[in-house]
């Protein structure tokens, strides 16, 4: 189809907090998303990700009456309900190297196995991004337990999905790169065409197909439900916890001869033993090798030391999750501990 796609289609599609987005560069910005944005997208004057999670969509312009700005013009909720967060649409980020293809192929057939329509899309890396939109508005915490209910049956040991988080402090979490921009590698940020069953991605759809496409095959609210009570939380097994040392005076060294100290030595040695649940390591691998990240940053350490630590630490995971490492053995694990650390040099509290 040659016809012009109204920008106003795609923003309704991939609706979301309409207050600010996320830049392709990285980062917020805090404006409109709007049809003049949106134009920019396609067009490829800025690429832009949007965020997925909107505080009770009942308030206008995603609730500008329930959030207020401190001295430093950071901007944060106040008297929130968590269960309030909802969002109308869910993604996972596959990025597996080589092996993308096929998982993602393989979350897809859990997914129309249990009635819900999701839609792969060839992302900007070899990896892949499957979105699943839903009818209406649903609760964060139900999208996001559906989407690990699928890895679970997959049998795929992943957890970068979108919303990242159940609930929010404060806007505006974090963003998905929307696809289709006018600025992007060839054959890629395209939507493969699911009517196909061949497990290669050779054909795609172009916008204008994928948004109609897309807008007819939405899940039902109930169907959302129902996968998401599938999903379990797994329980995590610890190692008995060490007694407690003062890492300060006993710091740990490394063969170049960095001493870590203080919670980064804790965290390599001990792991995610419980009582890191205060600091925001979270359950998964990922989470945790970016809190590490961030705790040496924060510390002051070298980004070439982070960076070699965390890729050690990476090594070190079979300790305590029975998946192994997470990056340690891919082609591509360089690259992947090099995005995990920039990532956590944005989010660490360093002044």
């Amino acid at each position: 189809m040659n016809e012009i796609l109204p920008a106003s289609q795609v923003r309704n599609l991939f609706i979301g907090f309409n207050l600010a987005y996320g830049t392709d560069v990285g980062g917020c910005r805090w404006a409109d998303v709007d049809d003049a944005l949106l134009e920019k997208h396609l067009t490829g004057e800025e690429m832009i990700g949007i965020y997925p999670m909107v505080y009770d969509p009942r308030y206008e312009r995603g609730g500008s009456d329930t959030w207020r700005e401190d001295a430093d013009d950071n901007r944060y909720y106040v008297e929130m309900e968590p269960d309030l967060w909802m969002c109308r649409w869910g993604s996972i980020d596959i990025d597996e190297g080589d092996d993308s293809l096929i998982y993602a192929r393989s979350v897809q057939n859990v997914f129309r196995a249990l009635d819900i329509e999701c839609w792969l899309e060839r992302s900007r890396s070899k990896g892949y991004h499957v979105w699943i939109f839903n009818k209406d508005w649903v609760k964060a915490s139900t999208m996001r337990r559906a989407m690990k209910a699928a890895l679970d049956l997959a049998d795929i040991p992943y957890d970068a999905v979108y919303p990242k988080q159940d609930s929010l402090k404060g806007p505006p979490g974090n963003y998905m790169r929307l696809p289709y921009g006018g600025k992007r590698p060839e054959h890629r940020q395209v939507v493969v065409d699911s009517s196909s069953d061949s497990e290669t991605d050779e054909e795609w759809l172009d916008l204008f197909d994928f948004i109609i496409l897309a807008e007819q095959g939405r899940t039902p609210t109930a169907t959302l439900e129902a996968a998401a009570a599938l999903y379990q939380e797994p329980e995590p097994v610890y190692p008995d916890l060490p007694p407690k040392r003062d890492y300060s005076k006993e710091p740990l060294m490394n063969v170049d001869g960095t001493r870590l100290r203080g919670l980064s030595a804790e965290m390599y040695e001990n792991g995610p033993v419980p009582y890191y649940r205060g600091t925001g390591a979270g359950r998964g691998r990922h989470g945790f090798l970016n809190r590490f990240a961030r705790s040496m940053i924060e510390s002051g350490y070298s980004q070439g030391d982070v960076t070699s630590w965390t890729k050690d630490l990476d090594t070190r995971l079979g300790q305590w999750w029975k998946d192994g490492p997470k990056f340690t053995g891919r082609n591509d694990c360089d690259r992947q501990i090099d995005r995990l650390v920039q990532d956590a040099a944005r989010r660490a509290n360093v002044r």
